[in-house]
Parts: structure tokens; sequence; C-alpha cells
């Protein structure tokens, strides 16, 4: 085990007042009471009794009033505007760098050049703390304990669908590697020449990074992965900035069988799982509702017959839902979708919508046992026809034949009828994989150059490293060198929410955080994207799948020509064969403390030290809060804190040790927007409130 080094000596009151603050954050959930008492003792520790700090009802009430005298949102406007354009140049910058005369131009700068987030020491890591603090690690404050970033290169990450030997990844991995290398310099150029931006409103510049549709990952500054055996468990193309940037705002029902057959080989646990990936993807700028059927139908948790928001809170909620799901009875296709269509259009008629793309993914693992197929044809043209009449696009149907058992003719035949598609998934495949594809058919549709301008926005969320909130600007890439153009990947910029509250000059009221969450949410459903799919594109999808491999079945015969392709064509360079594309494999064996914790102010040079040493070296603070004193603690304020110290200890000693190892496990971000799960948020450090929600009560 690594030697782990304290941070510099704390007083015993700091330690106390620390302890009491970790104490406090765990117990909050069973012992309501205590907890709000421990709040007023944690704010009087952390304000302190000298007078540096007003308390937090003065702060709360000196904040609400500076919004009720009226903030301009004008500074906020402009920064949204730096944020759309420099995102949008980095797509166009992406762009450049795949068109077939610059991608595989050069092979030569690749060999060698990349630092996997897994295993690669980083050349150059600095430990610079604060804003680039990790929470494992520790605050980032001044003496204490941080994580190391390297501000010379990027880090590149591999999807856990990549299973390949370290050293041995095929041409395919090999050429995505390559072809993103180029960006590194100008992530490292955009980043300095917006560092005074950035650095006006005391926040770091923003984190760039790139996924492509292979699933590889390049992210700046370059920082260590949280991995397991060497690999990462991180894949852009299900987080929700990559998915909005690549189809835009939608509605989407999900139409899952939880009949009786579906408790056979575990396809219940499967079709959760595959629910799940898909409620996950969706962003802010999304609608959705899941219905369940088998004698019957209904909507699984809401009972309004209506779409709900994607937020973050309403995410959570449907996945809670979604574990309650148990086979039993029947398989009645008409039932289901019936719903489905009921619930879009009672929506629309609502405008409870986002009023653009709309998606129903149907998932069955028998054959149809209620009604007949006309019965069901007729249903569905009836429903299609109220969308056609009133000009607008009716949805799209994702049909799903899961297991050995489910039938194919009537899932197949209602992606034929209705423009969408089918796809058959063995007992032995991954549905959770298949089905979270889905917006891949939206992506292939939007690449005119009437989208060119299209930016994405994600809701605010926690940093993974623990410290402070942020959203996520993203925008598709294309390869515009074939027509129809084929998307390549998702660029993305992650930006400070405290820069945000900055520039409305107001920033730690809830009146501005409100505001600025209802300016994403604008922005994230402005603009519908324009769509347009020809049959011979609808067919390369259906052939190819989600996945890339031929499925000839799948087709509908509706093309008449050569199928366009989907995936931009890989470099032929011969080289690529034998190349090994990592620097260095240094820190395979070490813990990710060992690559990650550092003490703020240190720097280091790939290779420079022994194991030994790193191991002396690992920083990390005792636990992971700190708060500034007063330079008076009176007794009064200590005697509180030991007196609930002492309570709180009493109650919970017996789970401490459990709770234990399962504490601070959120590390450096694979992807910013990744939002800390609940299980997770006691690990968040007192008093930053959990990831703000768009607000409910005034967005459907």
């Amino acid at each position: 085990m690594a030697t782990r080094r304290a941070p510099s000596p704390k007083s015993i009151s700091s330690m106390a007042n620390k302890r009491s603050v970790r104490i406090c954050h765990r117990k909050a959930s069973s012992m309501l009471v205590l907890a709000s008492w421990c709040l007023v003792v944690i704010q009087v520790l952390v304000t302190g009794v000298d007078g540096e700090r007003d308390s937090a009802l003065s702060s709360a009430t000196t904040a609400t009033n500076t919004a009720a005298a009226g903030i301009s949102s004008e500074e906020l406007e402009q920064m949204f505007g730096k944020m759309t354009e420099d995102t949008l140049k980095f797509a166009r910058h992406m762009e450049t760098l795949f068109l077939p005369e610059n991608k595989c131009a050069d092979l030569s700068t690749c060999p060698a050049s990349n630092y996997h987030g897994c295993v690669s020491e980083f050349p150059f890591a600095q430990c610079p703390g604060l804003d680039y603090s990790i929470f494992d690690c520790g605050t980032g404050e001044p003496g204490g304990c941080g994580g190391f970033f390297d501000f010379t290169v990027s880090k590149t990450s591999l999807p856990p669908s990549i299973n390949t030997v370290l050293g041995y990844e095929s041409t395919t991995v090999k050429d995505a590697i390559c072809s993103s290398l180029p960006a590194e310099d100008y992530m490292i150029q955009s980043t300095e020449e917006s560092k005074a931006y950035w650095e006006s409103y005391s926040v770091m510049p923003p984190w760039l990074y790139f996924g492509s549709d292979t699933g590889i990952f390049r992210m700046y500054p370059g920082a260590p992965d949280k991995c397991i055996n060497n690999k990462s468990s991180f894949d852009p193309r299900v987080r929700p900035w990559y998915v909005a940037a690549s189809s835009g705002p939608k509605d989407v029902v999900l139409v899952l069988d939880t009949s009786g057959s579906m408790g056979s080989y575990d396809r219940i646990g499967k079709l959760k799982l595959a629910a799940t990936r898909v409620i996950e993807t969706l962003g802010i700028s999304d609608y959705f509702a899941i219905v369940e059927f088998n004698d019957s139908a209904s909507q699984v948790g809401l009972q309004n017959g209506l779409l709900e928001r994607a937020t973050d809170e309403n995410k959570a909620n449907a996945l809670e839902r979604i574990k309650s799901l148990s086979p039993i009875g029947a398989t009645n296709y008409i039932a289901g979708l019936q719903k489905a269509y009921d619930i879009l259009s009672n929506s629309g008629a609502k405008e409870i919508s986002s009023i653009c793309r709309k998606a129903i993914l149907f998932v069955s693992d028998g054959d149809m046992t209620v009604g007949t197929p006309s019965q069901l044809y007729s249903m569905i043209d009836d429903k299609q026809a109220v969308y056609t009449s009133n000009g607008e696009t009716p949805p799209v149907l994702f049909t799903y034949s899961f297991g050995s058992s489910a039938d194919e003719t009537i899932p197949k035949e209602l992606s034929c009828r209705y423009k969408g598609i089918w796809s058959r998934i063995g007992d032995a495949e991954d549905l959770a994989e298949a089905m979270g594809g889905y917006y891949k058919y939206f992506s292939y549709g939007l690449g005119d150059t009437v989208n060119e301008n299209f930016v994405a926005w994600v809701s605010p969320y926690v940093y993974s490293t623990g410290n402070g909130m942020g959203t996520t600007a993203s925008a598709p890439v294309y390869d515009r060198s074939v027509n129809p153009p084929i998307l390549v990947g998702v660029v993305g910029y992650d930006f400070s929410f405290a820069a945000m509250q900055r520039a409305l000059g107001d920033e730690n009221s809830e009146v501005s955080r409100d505001a600025i969450i209802d300016e994403i949410v604008r922005k994230s459903i402005a603009y519908c994207p324009a769509f347009s799919l020809s049959e011979c594109q609808l067919e390369s999808l259906r052939m190819y799948g989600s996945s890339g491999s031929e499925t000839p079945d799948s087709m509908c015969n509706s093309c008449t020509s050569e199928l366009p392709s989907i995936r931009a064509s890989p470099c032929q360079d011969s080289s690529l064969n034998s190349m090994n594309v990592w620097n260095n494999y240094n820190t395979r064996s070490w813990a990710y403390e060992e690559r990650t914790c550092c003490e703020v102010g240190e720097n280091r040079i790939a290779g420079s030290l022994t194991y030994e040493e790193v191991q002396s070296k690992v920083c990390i603070e005792n636990n992971n809060t700190k708060a500034p004193l007063g330079p008076i603690i009176g007794g009064i304020a200590g005697g509180i804190a030991v007196v609930i110290l002492g309570f709180l200890w009493f109650k919970g000693n017996k789970k401490e040790s459990k709770q234990d190892n399962r504490n601070n496990r959120v590390g450096i971000p694979t992807a910013p927007d990744a939002i800390i799960p609940d299980d997770h948020l006691h690990t968040l450090p007192i008093p930053v409130p959990p990831p703000p929600e768009a607000p409910t009560t005034r967005v459907n």
C-alpha cells in the first residue's frame, strides 16, 4: 500500500471542524434535525467569529436583495455568445482534420505521441490545486493535496467496448486515435487565448474534449483516468452532451415488454439495463415517457399520460421506476404502442414536448398474443395519419426482437411500413448497446450545411472532481467530404457555473442560479435542426445498425441504388499495422492515488522518480473538507461541535467502517458532464449544494 503523506499540520479545532463536517454530511439523510444543527455549527466554524464573513442568513438576504434590485443579463448573454462561438470554431477545426487530404496525409507524428488515461505517465505533470483540485486527493488549497494535470498534452481514453491488449489495438482504433491527435495543438492554443477572459471571472479556462463515433475520447488538459484493470469505463457516445449534439431535441417513448416470458434468461434484467442506458443519454432539451405492456399497457410511474422533461431529477426518478419492472402476463403489442402514441399526442396538444423529433423504442421477446396484425397496423395507420394531415413528421419506430423466442415478422414489418429500423438482438447480445445507438438515426440526417451552427447544451452538473459546477456546450463534427456527410464525433467545451453567476454580478443567490438554468433550458430547445433522410440512407442504417456490422435481414429493399456509407473511411496507411500509439506504460501497475494525488505546487517529469519515490509523495488529505477558520474559535463553538460529533459517532459508529470504503470515489472526470449519482452525493464537500435542476414549476 502506498505511503500517504498528510497535508500540512492543522489545529485540533480545525480537524474537529473537518470531522464534524464529514459526519454531519454522512448522517444528514437519516437524522435531519441533528443535521440541521450541524449545519448551523459548521456555518459558525466556516465563517469564523472574527467578522471575516457574514452569517449564512445575512449572506442569503444580501444575495436576494441584490437580485430583487435587478441584475443585467447583457454580460451573461455575451458569455453565452463566446461559448457558442468557441464551440463552433472547435467543431469546424475538427472537420478540417477529417478531410481526406489532412486525415491520412502524415501519420509520422502519431507513434508514441498519445497518453493513455489509465497507464501513461504524463510528461510535465503539475499540481496546481484550487480549480484543478481532485476530491479524492484533497481540497487543492495551498499546503494541501490536489491532483496532477498536464497542460502540455491531452489524454486519450478507450471505451469499454474496445477490449484489446494495450499496444495491439486494431487499425480502426489507431486510426481514430491518430486522427484526433492534431486537435491537441488547437486545444492548447485555444486555452491559452481564452485564459485572460476566464481569469477575469476568477475561474479556470474550459476543458476541451472530443468523442469520436468509435468511442475514442480525447481531453485537454491531460489527467489520469479512474480505471479498472487498466481499462476506462467511460464511453462518450452515451453521454448527454454527445447525444444532444448529434441528434438534437427529441421526444422519446420506451415501450417495454414485461410479459411472463421476459423472466427467462434474465431478459428483464437486460431490458432494465437497456432502458437505463437510453434514459441516461437524454439531455435537458429532451422529453420522455416509459410504457410497459403485458396483458394491458400502463405508463411506468407517472399516470398522467404525458411526457416529462429529461431533467436530472426526472431521469433519476425514472431509473428508480425501471428497477420495479417485473415479468407477468401476455404480450399485447397493440396496447403498448397505442399508449405510446396517445402520450405523444396528448403531450403535443399541451406543448409538453421538444417540438422536434419523435421516437418510439419498442422491445419484445415474444409473439403478439392479443389482437391481430391487421388491427395493429390499422391503429398505427390512423395515428400516423394525424401527424401527416397536420404537416408534422410522425414518430420514428425503432423495433427490437429480443431473445431466441422473439417474433421477427411483425417488428420488422413495423419498421418497413413506418420508415423505422428493426434489429434482432439475441439473448447473448448487448441489448443496451443496440438500443443506445438509436440517436444515430437522427445524426445521419442532420449533416446538412443548414445545421452547421447547431450547438447543444446540457443541464448544469457538479464536476466529477467535486469542485464546483458547470455546463457543457457541444457540437457535432461531420466528414463533409462525402455526400451525405457522415458523423465522425462531437466536440465539447465545459464552462464554469460560477463564471456565469459572476457575469450576472450575483454569484451566490438562487435567483441568479435559476436565471442561468432558465437560459440554458431556453437555448437547449431554441433550435430544432433540419432533418433529411433518404430511403437509401435509411436502408444503410438498417443494414449496418448501431454496431456497424452488416445485417441484410434488417433491410426493407426500398433502395434501388448503392447504399451510402454511415461511417468515415479509415486511413489505409500500412504503418498503422505495427504502430504503437502510446508514449509509455509507466503507470500500468500504479493505484489511482499514486498516479493522481500530489502536494499542491509539486511538478513532476515523467520517469524522474522511482516507484518507491512516487509512493512516498502520494498526498491525500485525511478527509476532503477544509474550512477557513477565524482566529478565534471559542470554547462554546468547539463544545457544540464535540457534542454533536460524539452523538453522531455513537449513532453511526457501527456503519462507519463500511461507509468509509465507499466514500471519496468521485475522481477526475473522464467527461466533465458526468452527473454524480445520488449515492455519491454524500462525498461532496459541505456546504456545496446538490446540482440544480431545471425548475419544473416553470418548465414542463
